[in-house]
């Protein structure tokens, strides 16, 4: 049987294949990085980024960055190092990629996650997952209690909040980050609801332009402005709720759309008037339901509840561990 790839985690640093000279995700900037997606937490500024066709366009909106792009078509192979590499939709936000390698010599494969949602969405590209020897994989909701709603009750419930808000005289205030969620809800909200107007709070209409460049259009919609905004459903990243312009909005209700809403305590927690369960990354069902699809000879878990993910597949007959170390052994009786 071939060896697997080695990996190596650096302590701050992420995750890195010696073989290949490849970091993957790190937060500082390397000679070659893989940036999974266009999202601030997955991106450094790497002398050479290696990517899909959708983010790297995403990237040089949002970031400007002074390196090379290697902008790779989906499920294209190309050499790195001793592999075959390809980058296969991951189903996070637009462009987000998962990344397989192959290496030449015997066949070992590594398919690396990112960041993944099993679910479809309407502002990304469907996930497609492919059978590997060792997978990587982000365990963000790891644990039996993360099973989100489906998403169409999600958004029958978002679109009972804003109807009730707007006839009650108030603004509807949809809290999501600006690249991803806010194109989601944007999508979600007008097909379900196409009477409804829509303000976007300048970061997300800049990234909703680029995203519709990109084959994703939106729905029509003004630019944020909160003396005109009665009558309209804005949607803004929530670290502006609490700034002037939105705060000067008299009579307005603030809803956060994220995973965590599944906690009980999450309303009190985003200091939000609701709260709606809908993610782009997949819930505990779906985390197993990847690892089936994937059928790897061991799974290495990173994020979120690693530890407990990793021990649940361990019971489950599954070789699985969190890349952070610190796993616990069960014990036989």
């Amino acid at each position: 049987m071939p060896s697997p790839a080695a990996i190596e985690v650096v302590n701050r640093g992420g995750l890195y294949l010696p073989e290949a000279d490849l970091w993957l995700d790190p937060r500082r900037a390397h000679d070659l990085g893989f940036v999974s997606h266009a999202h601030a937490d997955h991106y450094a500024n790497h002398r050479q980024i290696l990517c899909s066709q959708p983010t790297g366009r995403l990237i040089k909106a949002r970031f400007r960055p002074r390196g090379e792009i290697r902008a790779v078509a989906w499920d294209q192979p190309i050499e790195v190092g001793p592999f075959t590499a390809r980058v296969l939709p991951a189903g996070h936000i637009l462009g987000s990629a998962q990344l397989h390698l192959t290496r030449r010599s015997d066949g070992a494969s590594l398919l690396y996650s990112g960041d993944f949602k099993m679910r479809p969405g309407l502002s990304s590209e469907a996930i497609q997952s492919r059978p590997a020897d060792t997978l990587i994989m982000e365990t963000t909701f790891g644990l039996p209690r993360y099973e989100l709603p489906p998403t169409e009750k999600v958004v029958a419930d978002m679109v009972a909040f804003v109807r009730q808000t707007l006839d009650d005289g108030e603004v509807p205030l949809m809290l999501a980050y600006s690249l991803g969620k806010a194109q989601e809800i944007h999508l979600s909200l007008a097909l379900a609801a196409p009477e409804l107007k829509f303000m976007l709070y300048k970061t997300v209409a800049e990234m909703s332009a680029v995203c519709a460049e990109l084959g994703i259009a939106p729905p029509g919609y003004e630019k944020f402005d909160p003396k005109n905004a009665a009558g309209h459903v804005v949607i803004l990243p929530p670290n502006v709720l609490r700034n002037a312009p939105a705060q000067s909005i008299a009579k307005k209700r603030s809803a956060m759309i994220s995973g965590w809403g599944a906690d009980p305590s999450a309303k009190y927690r985003y200091r939000a008037d609701a709260i709606f369960p809908l993610s782009d990354h997949a819930d505990y069902p779906d985390l197993i339901r990847y690892v089936e699809e994937v059928q790897p000879k061991r799974v290495l878990t990173l994020h979120g509840y690693d530890r407990e993910f990793a021990a649940d597949l361990r019971r489950r007959g599954w070789d699985a561990w969190a890349l952070r170390g610190g796993d616990q052994l069960e014990l036989e009786v």
